[in-house]
């Protein structure tokens, strides 16, 4: 439970001093004054301010804000700040480059991270029969498969490649297998029977084995690293056009808890594990930021492109009360997977 709140707190703080700092960075580099950048939330534990922003870090380190100076009309720090230095008084290129910046720094965390790890842990070359980790009350755990464990035949029969042993047990969904494994130089049996899962259609034991990686030369680990980057952000495109076309239900997503789950286990499993979750989960944020939904910087980018079709700004007033009500909802959405989340647990 305690490596699970520091992983999850360390991948949200890692993501929003890049994200918000992003939107910090490059709105103070198109002449737009930023009034606070703020880490986590509740009582402050200290602040300074410097060149008129306030920056602050906060009881509750998740997550964070940047107050932009014109997009908060009723922030009382507005009639301070001179109108050439507002949000919506600069042009549609100012104002998309300080809000795609916040996504685009995720986007280049994710390639930094892969890029590090590859060039100093190698790059994914396939899985090794040692048991990496087991899911709490699965039929692994049951059976008594322990991580460490090296898998040796299951049903009396070995294999060359452990994918070969991956196969047999995704094709046994109910049925008793015998697995022999090494644990401290001796051989051990197991019996467990695999269960069904049904949105998958494949068995599952309930571990995972450790992957192998390779070395490579610093180029190749850069370049295997921004095709890594690119497929993700594809594939995560992909996957959320069919989350819209009903080919996925809300109950395939993962809430916060969902989310710290997940990250507990990618720290469990090793650095190199931990740090790869973070490239994929702050490619996801950019990814997801980028959508055309109002509330999001994606939304923000369509009422920029519309302003820069019509040559004429559009009401910051009336976009933001479109931002505040797409909020609320997207708050009610979190909180329905949060549900999902717990059911999940439960279950």
């Amino acid at each position: 439970m305690l490596i699970t709140i520091v992983a999850f707190v360390l991948v949200f703080l890692a993501i929003t001093l890049v994200h918000e700092g992003g939107h910090l960075l490059f709105a103070k580099r198109c002449g737009i004054r930023v009034h606070e950048f703020g880490i986590g939330y509740g009582p402050t534990l200290f602040k300074f301010t410097f060149h008129n922003t306030l920056y602050k870090v906060n009881l509750i380190p998740i997550l964070g804000y940047v107050a932009i100076a014109g997009l908060e009309t009723e922030d009382p720090r507005e009639k301070e700040t001179p109108e050439s230095e507002k949000y919506y008084n600069k042009s549609p290129f100012a104002k998309f480059i300080s809000i795609l910046a916040g996504p685009l720094m995720n986007l280049f965390l994710g390639f930094l991270v892969f890029a590090v790890i590859f060039m100093f842990s190698g790059v994914p070359a396939g899985i090794s029969n040692e048991i990496a980790t087991i899911t709490p009350g699965s039929p692994a755990a049951k059976a008594g498969l322990m991580p460490g464990d090296l898998l040796l035949s299951i049903n009396r029969q070995t294999f060359k490649d452990p994918l070969s042993a991956i196969k047999i047990i995704h094709q046994s969904a109910g049925k008793t297998l015998t697995l022999a494994v090494a644990r401290d130089g001796k051989t051990l049996t197991f019996k467990a029977a695999p269960l069904l899962n049904k949105k998958m259609k494949v068995g599952l034991l309930g571990f995972s084995l450790k992957p192998i990686s390779k070395m490579v030369s610093p180029l190749s680990a850069i370049y295997i690293a921004f095709k890594e980057t690119l497929g993700l952000t594809l594939t995560i495109i992909i996957l959320f056009g069919k989350l819209l076309l009903g080919k996925f239900a809300l109950s395939d997503l993962a809430g916060p808890i969902g989310i710290a789950q997940i990250t507990g286990q990618s720290a469990q499993m090793g650095f190199a594990s931990f740090m790869q979750f973070l490239a994929f989960f702050s490619i996801n944020v950019a990814v997801f930021n980028l959508l055309p939904i109002p509330a999001l910087d994606g939304g923000r980018l369509v009422f920029i492109l519309i302003e820069a079709i019509r040559k004429k700004p559009i009401n910051i007033e009336l976009e933001n009360k479109i931002h505040y009500f797409s909020f609320l909802a997207f708050l009610g959405l979190i909180a329905v997977v949060t549900v999902n989340d717990l059911v999940r647990i439960f279950r």
